[in-house]
């Protein structure tokens, strides 16, 4: 377990009261939860009356420079001044923004492995690919076999979740793990990819539309301009 898989057994006890509800609905549920957490973290870690004279200086150096009607050489100053202010408030606003999206990048972490992948029903056809190529994989219910060419059995994974990448272990598992398990070290197997089915939280549009990503990142960013406006964040 990684660094950001820490919260997972929270939002997953969280998230069972919502189970009865349809994954899509769920997901407006986290969208919400998620847009009003980093925005109240980065309402209360951010200087807020400093970005609003920031932005109220880099407003009037745009304005100035728009009415500006001189030579060339003339302008430099006011887009100096311009620049300087849009990299002060970058300097203000980026360190709290950054704090506040660490716990909805938990919940990301979280929601892709729950909401991503799901095992095969049955009759459902997964295919499992091994590398090397030298090696033949294939999954059998909830556990992944590799044969060498001789048939001798290399690796028997089980999964504990439906992920379609296990491998071994490398340095980003410290922040983020695979919930499947690794491959043991000493193994000739490095990677084993399967064709798991994607969970469907939308029942129209192409496939890319019909998984989480889309509807999350999308409310996610509606609920957090919304409240941002209604909030008066700078």
């Amino acid at each position: 377990m990684g660094f950001f898989d820490l919260p997972s057994p929270l939002f997953r006890l969280l998230d069972m009261p919502l189970a009865p509800l349809p994954p899509a609905f769920r997901l407006v549920v986290w969208a919400l939860v998620a847009s009003l957490l980093s925005m109240w973290l980065y309402k209360i870690l951010s200087p807020q009356k400093k970005l609003v004279e920031t932005e109220a200086a880099a407003l009037a150096a745009r304005r100035e420079l728009n009415a500006y009607d001189g030579e060339f050489d003339g302008a430099w100053p006011l887009i100096s001044r311009v620049f300087r202010t849009a990299g002060k408030r970058l300097w203000l606003a980026l360190p709290p923004a950054v704090a506040a999206s660490l716990p909805v990048l938990a919940l990301l972490v979280w929601i892709s492995n729950d909401y991503g992948y799901r095992f095969p029903q049955e009759g459902e056809a997964v295919t499992a690919e091994a590398r090397p190529g030298a090696f033949d994989a294939r999954m059998m219910e909830r556990r992944v076999v590799v044969r060498a060419a001789d048939g001798e059995i290399v690796s028997d994974v089980p999964l504990a979740r439906p992920v379609p990448v296990v491998e071994k272990r490398h340095w980003w598992n410290a922040l983020i793990g695979n919930p499947a398990g690794y491959l043991p070290e000493a193994g000739p197997v490095e990677r084993i990819e399967l064709s798991l089915p994607a969970v469907e939280v939308l029942p129209f549009g192409p496939s890319w539309l019909r998984g989480w990503e889309v509807l999350f990142f999308t409310l996610l960013v509606a609920f957090s301009l919304i409240i941002k406006k209604v909030g008066k964040i700078a």
